[in-house]
């Protein structure tokens, strides 16, 4: 077997940079963590009043589609 050694090498100036980089990217990407859930929470709650909303409507329109039904027909 041969002896290796290890070498330490210096990290390039580059992955250095990168490194920086990616960990400022992560620590924004976590204070903004709240503020998301946030959001994505008053959109699931507004989706839903949405689609409340538009059972009402929907069954609205039935009703009226009936009332309007009889209407005619009692005037033939």
């Amino acid at each position: 077997m041969w002896p290796f050694t290890r070498r330490h090498a210096q990290p390039s100036p580059e992955s250095e940079t990168a490194k920086r980089a990616a960990e400022k990217s992560l620590k924004e990407a976590q204070a903004r963590g709240p503020d998301v859930e946030a959001r994505l929470t008053e959109s699931r709650r507004v989706k839903e009043q949405l689609r409340a909303h538009n059972r009402a409507n929907a069954y609205s329109d039935f009703i009226e589609g009936i009332v309007l039904g009889r209407l005619n027909d009692s005037r033939s």
